[in-house]
Formats: structure tokens, sequence, C-alpha cells
């Protein structure tokens, strides 16, 4: 879906695109990195695991488990 859009887009571009392009507006922020997901998921883990009952840990444990390797 997301590549019919682009299609569509690549030939009938959104309003607010033509308009910046027309008024030579340019973005002073630059591109970062995206975040390692897995990583900060396995932290907010780390952090909340202590907090929870003994049976969520459990449950939390073989999510965080199940994404590494």
């Amino acid at each position: 879906m997301v590549g019919n859009m682009t299609a569509y887009w690549h030939n009938h571009p959104p309003v607010h695109v033509l308009v910046a392009g027309y008024m030579g507006y340019k973005a002073d922020t630059e591109i970062t990195a995206a975040p390692d997901l897995q990583k900060t998921i396995a932290e907010l883990g780390d952090d909340f695991g202590a907090e929870l009952p003994e049976h969520l840990r459990g449950a939390l444990d073989a999510f965080v488990g199940s994404g590494a390797g």
C-alpha cells in the first residue's frame, strides 16, 4: 500500500510539498538514525521488571528473550 501511495505522490505531490518547494523552504533539522528498538525494549523490561508481580516477570522475560538472537 505504501508503494502505491508513493507512486501516486510522484505524479501528484501533496500541496504542502509544492508550496514549500515554491517558497524555497528547507528544513533545518538533520535526519538522524533511528534508535535501536530491540535494545530500548530490553532496557524498559529491565527497568520495569523489578516492579512487576512474579507471574508477570516470567511473561516479560519470555517476551524480551524471544527477540534476542
